[in-house]
């Protein structure tokens, strides 16, 4: 099976109980497999990356029982070779030293006397043994950040921003500009930067990587089947394995070097607790003083939630926000752009970070957009922005009601409710907000990175109905403010409902559509469930069900619905 895989297996085994039966042959073993390595080395540096080929590598498979060397039993039950070897063979403990003779007895067998002097430190002649300085795993400098770490190259993200004079008036899309930045980033930086990913390059639209870089695949291609792969490359993502390509990430950030793992971002989940194990450790090299800092570990969460209308259900899970959101919040960030220009920004930042995992949702369908290269910029600096042009009350004025959106169809589907709500009622005083950076918007207490109160109630209030438009699972919002002194929060959010259906209706299944939105506001600032407004809303929702039934598409007027302003 493991030559299968592509591995030289070297098997250990011998009379366990006689050192020479296994320790000899361990140490052959040792011996074979660096021999193998350093061929398999000397043979790929005599040639051009272009001419590479695979090596097989040699694993060692050592075959001795479980609990080697403890008490072959305990009060008539087996524990060397069995099941009860795991954690804690003998029940010793500080509260119970009834069988501690057995524990000193064990520990003993093990002659200690042999290996210590009497002052508990280790005999010179075994001292000697150990490697020194560099040769010490833990102190490997390839493994700390690595040897002479180079900072990466970056190109100004404005250099690939979209130009537009009104929001809203162009059509684009986010990770086909993201995979411009990405392919910048391939040629400035030929030896400290990879893509990492399941196999999903191009149907997450990084369609300018593949023409900067091949694949990186040492075995055979088939010019047939094969496209843009080759022996050496700067994109791993030839085998459909999220645990694969975002272990090859942690590996490469912690040899000082840069990269982004892009998956569906369902099939995050798949690795959410590598990604929460990478969390723990370096939490903990922070705490060690020789431990050096390590680039940022860049996740790109695309393929999302609400762009599912051809895969379906299956492929609709933004619960990696969630699960992200409970860990170190000096370690995390997530962040959710609307449109290209902010996706720019946001990678810019999050390749210029150390020791954080960056969350960044992002869409890959055309979409319009909105925000210019100055608001961008603000967006992702402050991590949120009062947004003028898509609001109604006048500076220094109290609004009726704090729309916020986070996230690309949140924010379509936010201004397109303001829409209906201006034209309904256009005196309704609404502020309109865009979050990009999400856990700034915790409580100070919980993120060190939070808004204060102060800042918090600046922008939405103390007591005015918010609601809030958001691309994953709505309890993260609400467990948000609740440290706030805002509690009048209505979430529009993903609620575990989908199908394969259209792209709107993805949106309404979960109430997370201008028509639902619209309807909240209304209840909330005017506190009438039966207005003509909500059942124009509640009839909007019927039409489109009977539309989708009987044509396939989403009507005309959310298909061609264009940002028009507001009148204030």
């Amino acid at each position: 099976m493991l030559n299968g895989f592509g591995w030289d297996a070297i098997f250990v085994e011998g009379d366990v109980f006689n050192p020479k039966g296994i320790h000899e042959p361990m140490a052959k073993a040792f011996d074979e497999a660096i021999e193998k390595i350093l061929k398999i080395q000397a043979e790929a540096r005599q040639k051009s990356a272009d001419e590479a080929k695979r090596g097989f590598w040699p694993v060692l498979v050592v075959r001795t029982p479980k609990g080697w060397s403890a008490p072959h039993s305990f009060k008539g039950e087996v524990i060397e070779g069995s099941f009860r070897a795991h954690q804690v063979p003998l029940p010793v403990s500080a509260e119970n030293l009834t069988y501690k003779d057995d524990l000193e007895k064990w520990l003993r067998s093990y002659k200690p006397e042999e290996l210590f002097n009497k002052d508990g430190s280790f005999k010179t002649e075994y001292a000697e043994i150990a490697p020194k300085g560099n040769k010490r795993m833990g102190m490997h400098p390839i493994t700390n950040g690595g040897v002479d770490p180079k900072v990466l190259e970056l190109s100004p993200w404005e250099k690939f921003a979209l130009k537009f004079d009104k929001p809203g008036e162009i059509k684009d899309q986010d990770m086909v500009n993201a995979g411009k930045y990405f392919a910048d980033m391939i040629v400035k930086n030929p030896h400290n930067f990879r893509a990492f990913g399941p196999d999903e390059t191009k149907s997450n639209r990084m369609f300018e990587v593949l023409k900067v870089t091949k694949r990186q695949w040492l075995e055979r291609v088939d010019a047939e089947l094969d496209e843009a792969i080759g022996p050496s490359g700067r994109l791993i993502d030839s085998q459909l394995s999220e645990h694969q390509a975002e272990g090859f990430l942690e590996g490469y950030v912690l040899t000082g070097r840069h990269g982004y793992f892009a998956s569906y971002e369902s099939f995050l989940r798949v690795v959410d607790s590598m990604l929460t194990q990478h969390m723990k450790w370096v939490a903990k090299a922070q705490k060690v003083n020789w431990r050096n800092d390590y680039p940022s570990l860049n996740v790109i969460a695309t393929s999302t939630a609400f762009q599912q209308d051809h895969n379906g259900y299956t492929h609709q899970d933004p619960g990696i926000l969630g699960h992200l959101a409970d860990k170190k919040p000096e370690l995390i960030r997530e962040y959710l752009p609307a449109d290209s220009n902010t996706l720019l920004a946001v990678l810019e930042k999050a390749f210029k970070e150390r020791n954080v995992i960056n969350l960044i949702v992002a869409s890959k369908q055309p979409r319009e957009q909105f925000y210019n290269v100055e608001e961008a910029k603000e967006l992702v600096e402050k991590g949120l922005k009062v947004i003028d042009w898509a609001s109604t009350v006048k500076d220094g004025e109290e609004p009726d009601v704090v729309l916020v959106a986070s996230g690309t169809e949140p924010n379509l589907e936010m201004l397109a409710a303001i829409s209906y709500l201006n034209k309904e009622y256009p005196s309704l005083k609404i502020r309109f907000v865009n979050v990009v950076d999400l856990l700034k918007l915790r409580h100070p207490s919980i993120d060190p990175r939070g808004l204060s109160d102060e800042e918090f109630d600046a922008i939405f209030t103390k007591d005015k109905p918010v609601v809030f438009a958001f691309h994953g699972y709505e309890g993260l919002i609400r467990d948000i403010f609740f440290n706030r002194h805002n509690h009048n929060l209505k979430v529009h959010g993903y609620r575990e409902k989908g199908d394969i259906t259209t792209s709107f209706d993805i949106r309404l299944m979960s109430d997370m559509d201008r028509f639902h939105i619209s309807e909240t506001v209304a209840k909330a600032v005017y506190k009438d469930n039966d207005s003509e407004f909500v059942k124009q809303m509640q009839d909007k929702v019927k039409e489109h069900k009977a539309y989708i039934k009987q044509y396939g598409i989403d009507m005309d007027e959310v298909r061609y619905w264009k940002w028009e302003g507001v009148k204030k």
